[in-house]
């Protein structure tokens, strides 16, 4: 009897601490398409890493969007992005979420974009942003600089919700440059959801 209740509540640890991550898996990548992008009309949508397409072989005008992925349920996604400064500033049209903090205007600035209730699904491309390319170069997700992080929250509940941090991100080559392949998988460090939960209440 004492070997099953022993396994029971290990089994019962483990079911926990999955739950608790949420999303375990979570990506970002950047998908690179011609302009211009509608958020009503034929917006892109993945259904497998396959799909995001990060080679964007010509110079001139595309866009960009930031594609978070491998989800289950999410209420926030956070990131910035750079690019080459010679490329000039960007027009970013979000698309998602029902409000917003920051905003990208140039390389390096970020925004955090929220949801009011849980979003359930495998991805997520919350917005895009409209460049230039005048040169080879490549369009990366990184951290928002107002707190540090990337990454979605999720929908757990008390004493959650959590931050789930990217496994694996990949940026977009533009203009002659091959971007990375978003179907692979590394490891990233965690930090904290504190800082971004404070800026929106």
């Amino acid at each position: 009897m004492k070997k099953v209740l022993v396994i029971a509540i290990a089994l019962t640890f483990v079911a926990t601490a999955a739950f608790a991550i949420g999303n375990p898996a979570t990506k970002i990548a950047i998908h690179t398409k011609a302009h211009p992008t509608s958020c009503t009309k034929s917006y892109p949508t993945f259904a497998d890493c396959a799909g995001i397409n990060t080679t964007w072989a010509a110079q001139g005008d595309f866009d960009a969007m930031p594609v978070f992925y491998d989800l289950v349920a999410y209420t926030v996604t956070e990131f910035a992005l750079s690019w080459p400064t010679a490329w000039g500033s960007t027009s970013w049209v979000r698309c998602k979420g029902d409000l917003a903090v920051g905003g990208i205007l140039n390389s390096g600035e970020g925004t955090a974009i929220a949801w009011t209730t849980c979003q359930t699904g495998w991805s997520v491309a919350p917005g895009y942003a409209w460049l230039y390319a005048t040169e080879p170069g490549s369009v990366c997700p990184i951290p928002y600089a107002a707190t540090g992080d990337y990454g979605v929250v999720d929908c757990m509940p008390s004493p959650g919700p959590y931050y789930d941090y990217p496994v694996w991100v990949t940026c977009a080559g533009v203009g002659g440059i091959v971007g990375g392949d978003p179907c692979g998988c590394s490891a990233t460090e965690p930090s904290t959801w504190g800082e971004i939960k404070s800026m929106f209440k």
